[in-house]
């Protein structure tokens, strides 16, 4: 069966170690005089840059988010280090078996797409992810799968509909994302939220790692 696939990052491919991510971000708040944002409890699962950013911002403007997003993408490059990054058990067998029958291989993340390809970069894994649709594209995450199959007809002359998507993330939203679109979900069990809090949300099916990927991608 023809399919191509969408990726998220933080969760489902890696995770940044020691809050390193959320450190950053504290930092550039405190650049900015910003200092009454706490963000230690602040959800990020999920959720865009542009839609975090914007919460913590309020009403500043789109001028003053430009200038914070620039300074916490120069900040992530230059302080984001390979040690601060975990790639998750069996992203490298999923991505090489992608890579073997020449699918179609994306990226769907609410990450800037600056910060995505700076955290992908660090492990090796950003030349398997030629396309996506990212944070900046748009504050709600419903709205990115519509981005990315734009590319997706570019790339493959139109070869491919919603139906032929599947969409790999960790979160309920990663999986509302897919519903809403009408993809394939396929949720894992590598980020914050375990196998019954995403079967709550009804996945097409749910793996504890991508180690099952390509086991589940051929059979399906």
């Amino acid at each position: 069966m023809k399919r191509t696939y969408l990726f998220d990052i933080d969760g489902t491919l890696l995770t940044i170690k020691n809050l390193a991510n959320r450190r950053i971000i504290s930092g550039v708040l405190q650049h900015f005089g910003l200092t009454q944002h706490n963000i230690a409890g602040l959800d990020f699962a999920g959720r865009t840059d542009r839609c975090i950013f914007s919460s913590l911002l309020g009403h500043s403007g789109e001028e003053q988010f430009q200038l914070v997003k620039e300074v916490y993408l120069r900040e992530l490059g230059r302080q984001l280090k390979k040690k601060d990054i975990h790639v998750f058990d069996g992203v490298m067998r999923a991505l090489t078996h992608l890579e073997s029958k020449k699918a179609l291989t994306g990226l769907l993340t609410g990450n800037f797409e600056k910060a995505a390809r700076i955290k992908l970069s660090q492990m090796n894994l950003d030349h398997y992810f030629a396309f996506g649709a990212f944070g900046d594209d748009h504050a709600d995450r419903n709205d990115l799968p519509h981005i990315a199959f734009q590319q997706i007809a570019e790339r493959s002359g139109g070869r491919f509909k919603p139906s032929d998507v599947v969409i790999i993330g960790d979160t309920p939203r990663d999986i509302e994302a897919a519903h809403s679109f009408g993809a394939i979900s396929v949720a894992v069990c590598t980020g914050s939220f375990g196998r019954k809090q995403l079967e709550a949300h009804k996945p097409d099916v749910i793996l504890s790692s991508l180690d099952e990927f390509p086991e589940w991608d051929r059979a399906a």
